[in-house]
């Protein structure tokens, strides 16, 4: 007989499994800053995710995103004019194209007078704390990223300059918020943009399965296909279905390494004193650190160290004569010589010499008038 309660949740469950964000196949831009190739490559070749019952939290999240949607569309000016609009919310934005399909997501939200564009995410304290601390994860700085230069390439609104994540609390209250923020860095999306491209040629290439060999299981406790991938190894090799053990690496079996307990360590007497190591045998370390210490400081019968002969002291170094004329030091044997100048200081051609001013003569007597005789 189905109850009360079982209406309520199923409106709920079928609620949240048809939603469009459920439904979607297609890599977006917020999957592409995914640190695991397998997770990726599944989402281009266009597998749904496996299934892991309602996801109750994003819904939370998109519940509080139309919220705050509708906020800040009544916190524009002008009564929403869109040539004075200050906050562009939901708008679809195109962030590249991989394999020559375009991708395109929808970015939260663009203050238009900075050229910010805000991202939302609602999450627990912990994740709060974390994100306070380290700041947001590669995934998100990549979507974020994405965004930005999907705005930019679009140009409509203006240029990106800055990319901000808000976290905002699922379970307090509104002051312990986070806000971070840095500046747009159109190379960090462009390189997203070719990883995914380069997983995708991977994928046509050499198919899912060659795809996925070349690609190793990843650590992330969100990743739902290699979490699935991981507990179905460890049934196959007959462990426990809920203990589901963390990958360890296993060395290649010509470079195995064997345990310190069991590596031949050979027996040692100090050859001049007969002492031995007190360390214990096990630890090769503080046993090998022992016998330096005793053959280098302590061992009364050690050799003494021999005795290094002191080099001659260097003459002293004579004092360079300079040129007279340029004022660099003289060579040695130009010096010797009784130069006091370079070869290259005198001039090829001497200059000509300074004329002598002659002496002053006294002044000449002014001659007497010629007399005609024949004037009268």
């Amino acid at each position: 007989m189905t109850t009360v309660e079982d209406l309520y949740l199923g409106v709920i469950r079928d609620s949240i499994t048809r939603h469009p964000r459920s439904l979607q196949k297609r890599i977006g831009p917020s999957e592409i800053g995914k640190p695991c190739d397998r997770w990726i490559l599944h989402k281009l070749n266009g597998d749904g995710e496996p299934d892991r019952g309602p996801a109750w939290k994003p819904a939370i999240g998109t519940a509080v995103h139309d919220q705050l949607e509708r906020w800040f569309d009544a916190a524009n000016r002008h009564g929403g004019e869109v040539e004075h609009a200050e906050w562009i919310t939901e708008w679809q934005v195109t962030v590249g194209t991989i394999g020559g399909t375009s991708i395109t997501g929808h970015s939260d939200l663009f203050h238009v007078p900075t050229g910010t564009v805000i991202d939302h995410k609602i999450v627990g304290p912990k994740q709060l704390t974390k994100y306070r601390i380290h700041g947001p994860s590669q995934q998100y700085r990549v979507q974020a990223h994405l965004y930005g230069k999907g705005f930019t390439d679009d140009g409509g609104w203006g240029t990106c300059r800055t990319v901000a994540i808000a976290f905002l609390p699922r379970d307090g209250e509104l002051q312990n918020a986070v806000f971070w923020s840095e500046p747009y860095n159109p190379h960090l999306a462009g390189e997203a943009m070719l990883r995914a491209n380069r997983l995708n040629l991977l994928l046509q290439v050499a198919g899912l399965d060659g795809a996925l060999a070349a690609s190793p299981l990843c650590d992330d406790e969100w990743c739902t296909w290699c979490r699935t991938e991981k507990r179905a190894q460890h049934r196959a090799a007959g462990g426990s279905l809920f203990d589901v053990p963390p990958a360890e690496p296993t060395p290649a079996a010509g470079n195995a390494i064997p345990p310190l307990a069991v590596l031949p360590i050979p027996e040692r007497t100090c050859e001049h004193c007969g002492w031995q190591s007190h360390e214990r045998r096990e630890n090769t370390a503080e046993w090998e650190r022992s016998w330096q210490v005793h053959e280098q400081l302590l061992c009364p019968a050690r050799p003494a160290a021999p005795v290094t002969p002191l080099r001659p002291a260097a003459p002293p170094a004579t004092i360079a004569q300079l040129c007279d004329d340029c004022g660099l030091p003289l060579h040695p044997a130009a010096a010797a010589d009784g130069s006091t100048v370079h070869p290259t200081c005198i001039a090829p051609f001497p200059p000509a010499p300074r004329p002598i001013p002659s002496t002053p003569q006294p002044a000449a007597a002014a001659p007497a008038p010629i007399r005609n005789l024949f004037d009268r």
